[in-house]
């Protein structure tokens, strides 16, 4: 895919990267460091947190999974359904997080 058919589209891989370097700029927790907290997650899932308020959701699993919203939405890899308890994270999706 060009870079002209890729642009101005939300769902395009480029411009997800460019929001992501965007983000990366003004969210600490996005920035170089060591300090990762793990938080509890069901099996297949990884869940942690750096410093700076940032939250980081990954599911690694072939299916959806379910999982309490841990903050505002920055970014994710593809489209989240939001529940009455929280969101549905898609098969091999990450959803950053600020809380």
């Amino acid at each position: 895919l060009t870079v002209d058919a890729q642009t101005g589209d939300p769902d395009s891989t480029l411009e997800l990267y460019r929001t992501a370097l965007r983000l990366r700029r003004v969210q600490p927790g996005l920035g170089a460091g060591d300090a990762v907290e793990w938080l509890d997650a069901p099996d297949g899932v990884l869940v942690f947190r750096r410093p700076g308020g940032l939250v980081c959701t990954v599911n690694t699993t072939g299916t959806p999974v379910r999982l309490p919203t841990p903050g505002r939405l920055l970014l994710a890899s593809d489209r989240l359904e939001a529940t009455a308890d929280g969101f549905t994270l898609p098969a091999d999706t990450t959803a950053w997080w600020e809380e």
